[in-house]
């Protein structure tokens, strides 16, 4: 999401990747605001709903050991969860090492994931 002002407006860009959760999101925010969907133009290299496959193989041998440990910790201790249960403050102290580290390792964990999940889906979806 990202927002920018423009004279006296306010411009506000959400990503949205499903119809239905769009069309809601317009109707909600419509008698408040001028909203309208705007195609991205990158949209073309996405992959279809429908075309998206139920399951893709991730090798998780491309994560480090210390990636792992501190994405599973973070599971276990609720860090995914809404609203979460622990802060990186928290992890940093658990596995004794400092918050930016812990928040390092954790971005490069969920990348690598979300990108092994995301080829998966688009090498089936090509395949």
């Amino acid at each position: 999401m990202s927002d920018e002002s423009v004279d006296d407006r306010f411009r506000i860009t959400v990503t949205v990747t499903d119809e239905e959760t769009i069309l809601d999101l317009v109707d909600r925010v419509d008698d408040v605001v001028d909203a309208r969907v705007v195609p991205d133009g990158g949209a073309d290299d996405l992959v279809p709903p429908q075309s998206r496959p139920s399951s893709v193989r991730v090798d998780l041998r491309d994560l480090t050991p210390k990636q792992w440990e501190a994405l599973e910790l973070a599971f276990k201790r609720g860090y995914y969860d809404q609203p979460r249960s622990v802060d990186l403050q928290a992890l940093s102290e658990e596995l004794d090492i400092s918050k930016s580290a812990v928040s390092q390792r954790l971005r490069s964990a969920e990348a690598t994931v979300v990108e092994s999940v995301l080829e998966g889906a688009m090498s089936a979806s090509n395949g």
